[in-house]
């Protein structure tokens, strides 16, 4: 059977290519892809409903682990997890690509992190705001789930003044939208989003389709919400608003 992550949509709005993947993990190539063109890490901003920053490729070595000896987890759960990412090379996607299999839809943003392929991270999400060593997490508040306007990010406490001058990956769930009114937007304004989509060197969108019927608060279907978020991109592309 075909994996259709494999082969992403791909669309190009003023020379800006944004990639559409089913399931969030295989973003991952894409990102690798970016890497390998631009021989430069890049900062990623990702806006979702879950964090999706745990360890690489962990329930997969849980997993194992367990079945092996319950007694010596952890210890199991580091080697598994080192020895997958011993074998994978960040100039090589198939490497990447064989190794899909063992990768979790909340795993790829660290094994992103130890590839190189991303140097720093920006999650803005519904669920946790956690402190790890890298990275950085931003809860957004219940009255703003799915917003992209101006009083989430600052709600959240995002700035565009936290983000390096490095290449800027911006990385989208749609199962953070749980309306489509999510996407009316004051274009005639220099909004945060505008100036996201606009710095970015590349889009990535997930559509996650089980979570987003899960949490999605009126009668839409996942085609609607795609299609919507990428004329809200391409509005915000063509109108080209000033940094």
């Amino acid at each position: 059977m075909k994996n259709n992550n494999l082969k992403p949509k791909c669309l190009c709005v003023k020379g800006k290519n944004i990639m559409v993947v089913d399931d969030h993990q295989y973003a991952l190539l894409v990102w690798g892809q970016l890497f390998q063109q631009s021989k430069k890490s890049s900062v990623l901003v990702s806006i979702d409903y879950h964090p999706d920053t745990n360890p690489s490729f962990w329930l997969y070595a849980y997993q194992k682990a367990m079945a092996i000896n319950p007694d010596k987890e952890a210890a199991l759960v580091d080697r598994f997890q080192k020895k997958i990412l011993s074998m994978l090379d960040p100039l090589n996607l198939k490497t990447i690509e064989d190794a899909m299999g063992k990768l979790r839809n909340d795993e790829h943003i660290y094994t992103a992190m130890e590839l190189g392929y991303i140097k720093d991270y920006h999650m803005i999400n519904c669920m946790e705001k956690h402190q790890y060593p890298r990275g950085h997490h931003y809860l957004v508040s219940e009255n703003h789930f799915g917003s992209l306007d101006d009083h989430m990010f600052e709600d959240s406490v995002f700035s565009m003044k936290n983000l390096s001058q490095d290449n800027l990956i911006l990385d989208i769930d749609l199962d953070y939208f749980s309306s489509l009114k999510s996407f009316d937007l004051d274009l005639n304004r220099n909004t945060v989003f505008s100036q996201l989509v606009n710095r970015a060197k590349l889009i990535t969108i997930a559509r996650s389709e089980s979570y987003f019927n899960y949490l999605k608060k009126e009668d839409c279907t996942i085609k609607e919400c795609e299609e919507e978020l990428i004329y809200l991109l391409e509005d915000v592309l063509k109108k080209r608003s000033p940094e």
